[in-house]
């Protein structure tokens, strides 16, 4: 097998990957974004240099159950993954179907996407603003050209993939459930018990 084919082979696996662990890994990234108090280092195959990156969950999240039946709680506007809906959906086992991901890369500025289980392609990309060039107007935003905009669109592509690569790292390690998806499933009494405090006070 040549290189070529390899990595066809390789981008191939990881889309199945994706498409099958979609759910898992949009609870993950919330759950990261929220528990990961300095910045995550990203190790990048090919990379020449490690990526620190911070994540958040930005104004859309929507969770759902995995029964047929189950209806979605889509939430909207301000910070929904602080919510109590937000906490009690979790408590229920309902985990993320779409969410919006903000993050920022060190030295690369800041984006967010839209991202849904189904295939983790990001939509509605939001790349990072420009630096105004000295003659535009104040008003005027200023504009990146194409070049730049592919450059910057890949490497948010690239930290996707890396924090995909990331979890698939943890979700197939044998101690799975007795670290990672112990520490989550923490998580979520906490949110629902702080939650229900709020509510109490």
């Amino acid at each position: 097998m040549d290189a070529s084919s390899g990595h066809i082979e390789q981008l191939t696996n990881l889309a199945k990957a994706k498409a099958f662990l979609g759910r898992e890994f949009l609870t993950w990234l919330w759950y990261t974004a929220e528990t990961t108090r300095e910045r995550l280092v990203l190790s990048i195959p090919g990379g020449k240099k490690d990526l620190e990156v911070n994540l958040w969950v930005d104004d859309r999240l929507v969770l759902e159950g995995t029964a047929s039946m189950t209806h979605s709680n889509v939430m909207k506007g301000g910070d929904p993954s602080h919510s109590r809906e937000a906490a009690a959906s979790l408590a229920t086992g309902k985990t993320v179907r779409e969410m919006k991901l903000g993050l920022s890369v060190k030295g690369g500025g800041e984006f967010s996407a839209n991202l849904s289980c189904d295939d983790l392609n990001p939509r509605g990309l939001k790349l990072p603003v420009p630096d105004r060039a000295d003659g535009d107007s104040e008003r005027g935003a200023a504009v990146m050209p194409l070049g730049e905009r592919l450059r910057a669109t890949e490497s948010f592509l690239t930290v996707l993939d890396g924090l995909f690569l990331h979890f698939l790292d943890q979700r197939v390690d044998p101690t799975w459930e007795t670290t990672a998806l112990a520490a989550m499933r923490e998580w979520i009494k906490k949110r629902q018990g702080d939650k229900e405090s709020d509510t109490i006070h």
